[in-house]
Order: C-alpha cells, then sequence, then structure tokens
C-alpha cells in the first residue's frame, strides 16, 4: 500500500516540476515553452537564436528520472501501465500546471480504485467552489 502512495507522490512531483521551467515562470497553457517533452525540446533545435534560459529545470529532469526508475521496480511491477501513463503526462508538451488536478484524478482512480475516502478527489465537480 505503500509503494502506492510513492507512486502518485512522486508522479505529482515530477508534473509540478515539469510545469516549472528553469527560468522560473510556469507553463500555464498547454505547449508552453519549458517543456521536458521531447516535442518542445526538438522544436526549439532549429531556432539557435531563442534563448536556452526557458528549458526544463534541472529539479524536473531529476524527479523525471526517480519516476522512471519505478519501471524496472518489482514493487511497481503490477502499476506498470500506470507508471507508463504518469512518465508520459509528465513529458507531454500538452500538459500544464492546469491540468494537475485531471492528472491527480487519474492517477487516485488507477492506484486507488476502491479507496472510499478519497472520493473526493475523483469527483471534480467537486474542486469548484
Amino acid at each position: 500500500m505503500v509503494f502506492r502512495f510513492r507512486l502518485i507522490a512522486k508522479s505529482m512531483a515530477a508534473f509540478l516540476a515539469a510545469q516549472m521551467p528553469s527560468d522560473a515562470s510556469l507553463r500555464l497553457s498547454a505547449d508552453a515553452p519549458g517543456a521536458i517533452g521531447n516535442r518542445s525540446s526538438t522544436a526549439s533545435s532549429p531556432q539557435q537564436s531563442s534563448p536556452p534560459a526557458c528549458s526544463p529545470s534541472q529539479q524536473a529532469r531529476q524527479t523525471l528520472a526517480h519516476l522512471e526508475v519505478l519501471r524496472a521496480n518489482k514493487q511497481y511491477a503490477s502499476l506498470r501501465s500506470t507508471v507508463d501513463a504518469a512518465i508520459e503526462s509528465v513529458t507531454s508538451p500538452d500538459m500544464s500546471l492546469r491540468d494537475a488536478n485531471a492528472f491527480l484524478y487519474r492517477l487516485v482512480t488507477a492506484v486507488f480504485p476502491d479507496v472510499s475516502y478519497l472520493e473526493i478527489i475523483r469527483r471534480p465537480s467537486l474542486w469548484t467552489a
């Protein structure tokens, strides 16, 4: 049970770090600069004049690496598809900080489908006031 919570914590840490590029800005929209995903880095490589200041932070790279290590961990073998989906979301340039609630919702639903006290997270209609 503890390793499931760790998966959610590491996934959220990686996701949030990926939304804070090294230039101290926040990624608030899809395809905003500074994404850790492959599409963002390949899109900026032909333009040599663009400033390197808006790139993924070192912390984002480290937390992603910690998440990727879980693929080979035997404790997480039953949650391999969830780990892969989390890595895909973290590296997706289409995801932004505004998608954090939906990302948490997907993680909790996949990892703890039958825990009733987490229902507040599973019902997105309760997130808005």
